[in-house]
C-alpha cells in the first residue's frame, strides 16, 4: 500500500482549527498530484455545511474536518470534530481507491476514531452531521 504523508503546514492548520472552537467550520484536504501526500484543498472557518456542498466538486473525493456546535438537551455546549469522507459515485475508480486506501491514515493523523462516509453533496448538512456526531457518542 502506498505510504502517505502529511502535507508541509496541514498539522499547524489543524491544532488552530481545533482550538477554534468553531460552531461550523470546515477544512478540507485532498491528495496531492504526487498521489502520496495529503494538502489542505481549502479552508472555511465559518460556513454552514449546507453552504459547502456550492464550493465542492460533486465528482472529486475529499476528506472534510468539521467543528460544529451542538447543544444538547442537558444544556451543554460540544464542539465534537467530525471526519467526513466525500466519496461520490461519479469519480474514477481509481481517485476513489486512492482515497480510500489513505482514509485511515487521516483518522489515525487526526486521532479521530470513526469516519462518516457520504455519497451525495446533497446529504452535506448541518442533520447529518449532528446524526454522525450521535453515532460517535453511542458506540
Amino acid at each position: 500500500s502506498a505510504a502517505f504523508k502529511i502535507g508541509d503546514g496541514v498539522a499547524e492548520k489543524y491544532k488552530l482549527f481545533r482550538r477554534a472552537n468553531a460552531a461550523s467550520a470546515a477544512i478540507v484536504l485532498k491528495v496531492d498530484k504526487d498521489e502520496e501526500t495529503v494538502v489542505l484543498d481549502d479552508e472555511y472557518p465559518d460556513m454552514t455545511p449546507e453552504d459547502l456542498q456550492d464550493e465542492l466538486s460533486d465528482s472529486a473525493p475529499r476528506w472534510i474536518l468539521w467543528s460544529v456546535k451542538i447543544e444538547r438537551d442537558d444544556g451543554r455546549v460540544q464542539f465534537p470534530l467530525l471526519l467526513v469522507f466525500f466519496s461520490p459515485e461519479s469519480c474514477n475508480q481509481r481517485q476513489k481507491m486512492l482515497y480510500s486506501s489513505c482514509t485511515p491514515f487521516i483518522a489515525q493523523s487526526f486521532d479521530i476514531s470513526k469516519v462518516h462516509e457520504l455519497k451525495d453533496l446533497d446529504d452535506l448538512t448541518f442533520d447529518k452531521l449532528k446524526q454522525f456526531h450521535a453515532a460517535n457518542v453511542t458506540r
